[in-house]
């Protein structure tokens, strides 16, 4: 379990609060959610794939107890965040001047980012555009570059699919995700039931510690409240080469990751602590995909105090 402070469980997440949106500079709003101590050290964290800042409900009370601020903002066309307005092919480093703009409009001057899974991706992307802001960057169970030392073929089969979709099919990862996103607001705990189906012994034990089946997906809906087209941009832009390099990275890098995670393998994050000047790369043992809900204060003790 985590380092330090009161050990908190899932189930202490009975509701998920509504979200909170800001106006940034060009206009743009960015929905995000805010756990922990609202006067404690900004920690912004990036969501998943499919998912949304909601999803980090479970680190309040554990940022609560370190003095941490956790600031989780939707990516562009997430939940209640505009979608991108870009002329191109949407790659990872276009997010950083988003993440730029949102750190400005909540007067945060420097901040440290915790990149979880597809959000992984996005946090070194932040810290290579913006060194002097960005303390540290955490990155747990992060997902690899794919066209460099990943590929799609590298995830599980329901990711690789809409992966795929998303770059060439983007109207019918929409309608897919659109169902899906139904169905789990629905039926909630047949969709935990169905989402289960991937996932590790552990990560179905994790799953099994909410509250209730409306909390645990959660997650998922809300990445859906406005649209899908967020998410399918996220998909796409995690299923092509990033535009940055990670070897230019410059502030401390920490990586997390269980040697048995069924969906992002632990081969993404050793590639990445090769590339990334100073990475280490801790392991966590017979853990699975959704570790970081344990061991978050983990997570957040070094981000506080990176060394």
């Amino acid at each position: 379990m985590s380092a330090g402070g009161t050990m908190h469980g899932v189930r202490d997440v009975v509701d998920v609060p509504e979200p909170r949106t800001v106006r940034v500079a060009d206009g743009s709003r960015t929905g995000y959610y805010e756990f922990g101590d609202p006067d404690g050290k900004p920690v912004v964290a990036l969501h998943g794939t499919p998912n949304a800042g909601a999803g980090f409900a479970w680190a309040d009370a554990p940022a609560r107890d370190r003095g941490v601020r956790v600031l989780a903002p939707d990516r562009p066309g997430v939940g209640d965040s505009d979608r991108w307005q870009l002329d191109h092919p949407i790659t990872v480093a276009d997010y950083a001047p988003s993440l730029r703009a949102f750190a400005d409009a909540l007067g945060l001057e420097t901040v440290s980012v915790l990149g979880y899974s597809g959000g992984g991706p996005y946090a070194l992307a932040a810290a290579c555009a913006m060194p002097n802001r960005v303390t540290a960057a955490a990155v747990v169970s992060g997902a690899g570059e794919v066209g460099r030392w990943a590929t799609i073929g590298d995830y599980d089969t329901t990711d690789k699919w809409l992966t795929r979709l998303a770059l060439y099919a983007s109207p019918i990862a929409r309608a897919t995700i659109a169902v899906s996103a139904r169905f789990a607001g629905l039926a909630p705990g047949l969709s935990m039931r169905f989402a289960k189906l991937e996932m590790s012994e552990t990560d179905r034990a994790v799953m099994d510690e909410f509250a209730d089946a409306p909390t645990a997906v959660t997650v998922f809906t809300a990445s859906c409240r406005r649209t899908t087209r967020g998410v399918v941009d996220d998909y796409a832009a995690l299923g092509r080469p990033w535009g940055f390099d990670v070897e230019t990275v410059t502030v401390p890098v920490r990586c997390w990751h269980a040697p048995t995670d069924p969906l992002v393998p632990i081969a993404h994050g050793e590639e990445l602590v090769r590339r990334v000047p100073g990475a280490h790369l801790e392991r966590w043992p017979g853990e699975g995909h959704l570790a970081i809900v344990r061991h978050v204060g983990e997570v957040l003790d070094w981000l506080v105090s990176p060394a």
